[in-house]
């Protein structure tokens, strides 16, 4: 019900961002509505709207503006979630170009957007550039955030899957645990991102044949994961590194990095 009530606004929004005169106060609300239907895995219809965003911000704004680069950024996880890597990356590094000279290379905003851009270059098996990426965000993020923050176990969750992707098994599993840790003191033993853990972990341990492992952190996975489907989209960027490829282990890679 809620995610029809949202596509049924917008429909009724589009003919009109198109006919009269609207002012920044309306594109920001267009704003909100295309985040909504991004949460609401509608990526198709958020993605048009963020470009309207665009268009419409600019004259009031222009190309140097937070909030233009924000609107980039979030295009992109549209455009990510909808599996079209090469134009993702293309609306995040426009993010950055905007973000750069409105907030500084330092700002948390230009920190989530690259490490938008590191789970894309993952997404295309960039494995070895994807985990030099990570790293890089762990050290960035660590004085800003503390070391027990989930910024960072998202950055740990990521350098993981790059670290999979390359056979490095156990150095995988300590980032997971780390990720972990993180996420059962700071968001609860029953959050989605903790069910996304053990999925990444069940996962790996299959691919090392400890079935006995896999299945226990399969169950722990499933027991989360199918109390909260539908909270994340299927992600149509394959997750070629892990094998096999359950529904649940797509569903909780796509991750929402959108800027507040």
């Amino acid at each position: 019900m809620k995610i029809l009530l949202l596509f049924t606004l917008l429909i009724s929004i589009i003919p009109n961002i198109k006919g009269e005169s609207k002012t920044l106060g309306d594109w920001a609300t267009f704003h909100r509505e295309a985040d909504n239907l991004c949460r609401n895995t509608q990526h198709e219809e958020a993605a048009s709207l963020y470009r309207q965003v665009i268009k419409g911000r600019l004259p009031y704004q222009g190309n140097q503006h937070r909030d233009v680069g924000v609107t980039w950024n979030n295009l992109g996880v549209a455009l990510y979630f909808l599996g079209e890597n090469e134009n993702a990356e293309e609306a995040y590094k426009k993010a950055i170009q905007v973000l750069l000279p409105a907030v500084g290379a330092k700002h948390p905003d230009i920190l989530t957007v690259k490490t938008n851009l590191a789970f894309i270059a993952e997404a295309k098996n960039n494995y070895k550039q994807a985990e030099k990426s990570f790293r890089d965000l762990l050290q960035q993020k660590l004085p800003l955030v503390g070391a027990n923050h989930p910024d960072l176990a998202n950055c740990q969750e990521g350098l993981a899957l790059a670290l999979e992707g390359q056979e490095k098994h156990e150095e995988a599993l300590e980032q997971l645990k780390k990720a972990l840790k993180t996420r059962i003191e700071k968001l609860g033993d029953t959050h989605t991102d903790v069910g996304a853990t053990y999925a990444a972990m069940t996962v790996i341990y299959l691919n090392q044949g400890k079935f006995d492992e896999a299945n226990k952190y399969d169950a722990k996975a499933r027991k989360i994961l199918t109390k909260t489907k539908g909270t994340y989209s299927p992600n149509l960027n394959t997750v070629s590194r892990l094998r096999p490829q359950p529904a649940e282990i797509l569903r909780a890679k796509s991750k929402d990095l959108r800027i507040p």
